[in-house]
Formats: C-alpha cells, sequence, structure tokens
C-alpha cells in the first residue's frame, strides 16, 4: 500500500479523453458554466453520508426531485478518483483532513461537470453531455468517437445501439439493473458502469442556479467528511444527513453486491482469498483496516462497522447534522422527507411532493423486501458474533440494539 504508485494507465486515459470531451464535444453552455463555475459557488451543499447499502441512493432520487436543489446524476467520487484522491495514493478511502496533494481547483469543477437543475420540464442536451462526460469514466480502455456519440444521441439513437456498435455489450451498462452478468468486471474503471441514471427532470445549470442548494452522496463520503469540510468546502453552508441503517441488512445488501456480477468492483488491490466471493476487484469502499484474506461476510461487517465509525467521528466538523434511520424512509416516507427539507431549508416542491408518493427502485442488488436479511440469518448472525468492541459501539449509538426492529 504505497504513496509513491505513478497513476494507473486507465485513470491517464480516462483524463485525457475527459478533458476533450469537457473541452470540445459537449455543448458550449455547459463548456461556459464550467470554465466560470465550481462546486463552491454554491450557497449550500447537502451531504448524505451513510454506509454502503444504506440506502443513500433512494434518499438522493427523492431529494434530487426537489425544485430547489441541483445534482449530478449519481455519486460523486469518481470525481475524487480521476483526480487521484484515492487508493493506491492513500492507503484505504479516508481522506486526512489536512490532505493537500490535489488540485483543488480542477476537483471542484469536474464536480460541478454533470451537475443540473431541478425542473419540470426536460433538457435532452443536458442527458447526452452528462453521458459523454461520463463514458470516458466508465470505458478508460475505450478510444471512442465521442463527437459521433453525441450527435447520433441528440437525433435519439439509443444508447445501447450505440454501444453495440462499439462492440460493447449492453450487459455491461444499463441491462445490469435489470439481470446479472455472466461473470464480474477484471479491469477497474473511474465509475461503476451499471444504475447511472439520468434525472428527466432536470435542465443544464445556469449561473443564477448556483443560489440553489447541491445535494450529494456517496458513501465514500464517510471517510472523507472533514477533508471536505476543511479542504473542499471550508466557506460553504454545508448540512449532512447522517442516514443509518441496520447492520444485519446493510451486511447482507453488501454480501449480495460483492457476490453479484454488477459492476460494483472498485480497486485492484492485489490478489484476494476471500471465502464466498471468486472476484478479483474489491468492491464498494476501501475501509481502514482491509484486508485480503479471510470471509467476505467479515469484510462486509468491517465496510458497515467503519464507515458509520468514521461520521460519527466526523460530524463534529459540521454545525447542522440531521441522522435520518433509512427504515423510517421506508415505513414513514412523507414524514421523513418533510424532517429533512424543513433542516435543508428547501421549502416547497410540487414535484417532490408527487414523487414521494411513489419514488423509484434505486441501486437494489435484489427486489426489495423487509426483513431480506433473514434469509441468511445464520451467516450473517455468525458474523455479528465475532464483531468486536467497535462495532458494539457504533450499534448502541446508532440506536440498533433490538434485533426485532432490523427490517
Amino acid at each position: 500500500m504505497s504513496f509513491e504508485r505513478p497513476p494507473d494507465d486507465h485513470r491517464e486515459r480516462a483524463s485525457r479523453n475527459y478533458e476533450r470531451v469537457k473541452n470540445e464535444v459537449i455543448s458550449e453552455e455547459k463548456r461556459s458554466i464550467l470554465s466560470e463555475y465550481r462546486a463552491d459557488d454554491f450557497d449550500s451543499v447537502l451531504l448524505i453520508a451513510t454506509a454502503p447499502r444504506g440506502g443513500s441512493s433512494l434518499l438522493f432520487d427523492i431529494l434530487r426531485h426537489h425544485e430547489e436543489t441541483c445534482s449530478l446524476d449519481g455519486e460523486h467520487d469518481r470525481w475524487f478518483m480521476l483526480n487521484g484522491v484515492c487508493y493506491p495514493a492513500l492507503e484505504s478511502d479516508v481522506v486526512p483532513a489536512d490532505f493537500g496533494s490535489f488540485d483543488r481547483e480542477k476537483v471542484l469543477t469536474d464536480l460541478l461537470a454533470e451537475v443540473g437543475a431541478t425542473e419540470r420540464s426536460s433538457d435532452r442536451a443536458h442527458r447526452v453531455d452528462n453521458t459523454l462526460v461520463r463514458l470516458p469514466l466508465q470505458f478508460p480502455d475505450r478510444e471512442l468517437p465521442y463527437e459521433q456519440i453525441r450527435e447520433r444521441l441528440l437525433d435519439g439513437t439509443s444508447l445501447d445501439e450505440i454501444l453495440q456498435g462499439f462492440d460493447i455489450p449492453t450487459l455491461q451498462y444499463d441491462e445490469y439493473a435489470d439481470r446479472d452478468a455472466n461473470s464480474p468486471f477484471e479491469t477497474e474503471t473511474i465509475e461503476d458502469r451499471p444504475f447511472v441514471t439520468s434525472h428527466r427532470h432536470k435542465r443544464g445549470l445556469r449561473a443564477d442556479d448556483l443560489e440553489r442548494t447541491l445535494v450529494l452522496k456517496a458513501s465514500g463520503d464517510a471517510y472523507r467528511l472533514r477533508w471536505i469540510r476543511e479542504g473542499l468546502f471550508p466557506e460553504t453552508d454545508v448540512r449532512v444527513v447522517h442516514l443509518t441503517r441496520n447492520p444485519a441488512a446493510s451486511i447482507n445488501g453488501l454480501y449480495d453486491g460483492w457476490r453479484l456480477n454488477r459492476g460494483f468492483q472498485t480497486y485492484d488491490v492485489g490478489t484476494l482469498d476471500l471465502d464466498g466471493y471468486d472476484g478479483s476487484l474489491w468492491c464498494y469502499d476501501l475501509p481502514p483496516g482491509w484486508v485480503t484474506e479471510g470471509r467476505l461476510i467479515d469484510i462486509c461487517l468491517l465496510q458497515w462497522t467503519k464507515a458509520h465509525r468514521h461520521i460519527l467521528d466526523g460530524r463534529d466538523a459540521y454545525e447542522d447534522v440531521l441522522r435520518v434511520r433509512f427504515e423510517d424512509l421506508l415505513t414513514d416516507t412523507r414524514s421523513t422527507v418533510r424532517e429533512i427539507v424543513e433542516f435543508a431549508e428547501l421549502g416547497e416542491s410540487p414535484l417532490l411532493s408527487e414523487y414521494v408518493e411513489a419514488p423509484a427502485q434505486v441501486m437494489t442488488t435484489k427486489e426489495p423486501r423487509r426483513a431480506r436479511w433473514r434469509d441468511r440469518e445464520d451467516l450473517v448472525g455468525s458474523a455479528l458474533e465475532r464483531a468486536g468492541e467497535t462495532y458494539t459501539e457504533v450499534v448502541e449509538k446508532l440506536g440498533y440494539t433490538e434485533e426485532s426492529e432490523w427490517i
């Protein structure tokens, strides 16, 4: 886990192609915004912090339907990875508060690359441009004719048809949302390829949209809270929603995700010898203390425990933090969302009110069902029995001591 490794070739290729798309291919309007503004020009930021498989994708999808928000199309940590704020430059996903080995202006500009403003109308050019800026990150090993792809997308050709024309199986892209692939990825990318959904109620960013609230979410932020506050947004009003979920449900979801060939792979950390996993790449966040040997279920437990421990430790860097249970989001969606909207001072939103009544399923590994973890109760239970003092402390602080409430 050396700090001296040079940038990986796939990251260099992705960065080169992304810069070309950003500077030459996307619309003139988006290029103009990216040349003049950065993410820290927003008046306020609402940051969702949680562990992986904690329900943040559902909450993010709901909140990005509020008409006083702006958002990316998915998680933002791909822009940190593109700029080397990740393993192997760091030993894990933990970013120290005083970490300064990065180009702050570039990171903040890149964070803005696919941000759009929520509006009931739709903007096809915005969706097309967002697809274009992500392609180099999703397929860093491919040299693609981005100008041609943009023209065809604007003309109405489906992305599936375009990718098939370049011998890229659609099963390695959107169809992951519907079914599993035959084998896991074996090469790193900057961004997971499945589940990247564009918001149909969104348009391109304008200067006056910076008065809105930028909604951000990435499970890796659990390990970056102090750095985000001090290194990225020291002058911005940043409010944090700490989203919690009971350990059994989260660990079970992580175990599913590791074993499904759906692109949750994140890092090449060397040879893995994990009982229950036959892939070659690490999946989800890389917590401190990660190991390459042992039981997969114990790795999932580590990922849940370490993430929430770091959120609890890092929350004092922020003045405004609201803790929300994912279980409440499921059982009392309207009241829970109202609490968050009031906390963020977002005001009323007709579009959000409509969406809360029937939110979409996002980032699910299997059909949602309450207490699905009990299908694997013995395996999950055995891991919890081996858990140490840190796990016990986190469970107590988060209020998950009653197993009967774990849905």
